[in-house]
């Protein structure tokens, strides 16, 4: 990941953004592309991602054109890198939760890891919401068919495999009649990410804080996949 996104977007908003002087701290050390990818950034952030070009970014830099474009052929290729660094920023953030290889030890355990699965990605979409979306529109597909479907590595244990993983330790630790299949973990993933649409949406939920609006769809998803009632508690 580049050195431009380190600490992803809680380093961004709480460490990297000292105003425009940021990027031009980057400029110093004569890196102009993580001084690209920090004003894009910083840009979406911002949500004036889209008024951004490349040819402003030049002028805001104090660099020529030309030496914008021997790093990015253009605005979509900027976004796309920036977008890859949010995915893996992300990725991470699922990971920690139920790393890979490890099998919740109880039900508890595996519904727990549940609602801070849900938590974590509305926390996301609400603090990055025009990150999240470039992440799950045009750019994001581009961006996964680019560049992260060659990575074997990476693609290896994604954030819908800590979903799915984690939705099986449930039948594992046998709180589940039947192991979960990729239309249960489809369904689920559906849910939560049109309950953060919605919230980034204005619509009304009858519920204004987007942490209990993730509490309540993670709770229906355990329930869809039949998960006992007594074991469906939220953490504190």
């Amino acid at each position: 990941m580049s050195n431009a996104y380190i600490g992803g977007f809680d380093g961004i908003v709480n460490n990297a953004y000292i105003g425009f002087m940021t990027v031009q701290q980057v400029l110093k050390r004569g890196d102009l592309r993580d001084a690209l990818m920090t004003y894009a950034q910083e840009k979406t952030r911002c949500g004036e991602i889209e008024m951004m070009s490349l040819r402003a970014a030049a002028r805001e830099l104090g660099v020529s054109s030309g030496a914008v474009y021997r790093h990015f052929a253009d605005k979509e290729a900027l976004l796309i890198e920036i977008v890859h660094g949010a995915f893996e920023d992300l990725g991470d953030k699922f990971k920690a939760v139920r790393p890979e290889g490890d099998i919740a030890t109880s039900p508890e355990q595996a519904v727990e890891r549940s609602f801070r699965i849900g938590r974590l990605y509305m926390q996301f979409a609400h603090e990055n919401n025009t990150m999240w979306r470039l992440m799950f529109g045009r750019i994001g597909c581009i961006c996964r068919e680019c560049k992260m479907m060659n990575d074997t590595e990476k693609m290896r244990y994604t954030m819908l495999d800590v979903a799915s993983e984690n939705s099986r330790d449930l039948w594992r630790s046998g709180a589940l009649r039947r192991e979960p299949d990729i239309k249960d973990i489809r369904y689920m993933w559906s849910a939560l990410h049109g309950a953060a649409d919605l919230t980034q949406s204005g619509t009304r939920l009858d519920c204004g804080d987007y942490q209990e609006v993730a509490d309540q769809t993670v709770r229906r998803n355990l329930r869809a996949i039949g998960c006992p009632e007594h074991l469906i508690n939220a953490p504190d």
